[in-house]
């Protein structure tokens, strides 16, 4: 099954989202603090949007062997 008619995008982007803020570490800049996903997102949204493919993509590859 696609992956992408399992989950809607909103669904996609918020799992990608809770990985990396799962693997690394927020950001501080003075008193603020922000998740590694939110610093991607705003910072690099066109690096933001390769990564979430890869990470689609390694979702798909993974469906496809069970």
């Amino acid at each position: 099954m696609d992956i992408r008619e399992k989950f809607s995008e909103d669904e996609l982007e918020e799992m990608f989202d809770e990985m990396l803020d799962e693997t690394g570490e927020p950001a501080r800049v003075g008193s603020l603090q922000f998740s590694p996903s939110e610093v991607l997102h705003n910072c690099d949204p066109i690096a933001y949007r390769i990564a979430l493919d890869e990470y689609v993509d390694f979702l798909q590859e993974s469906e496809d062997e069970e």
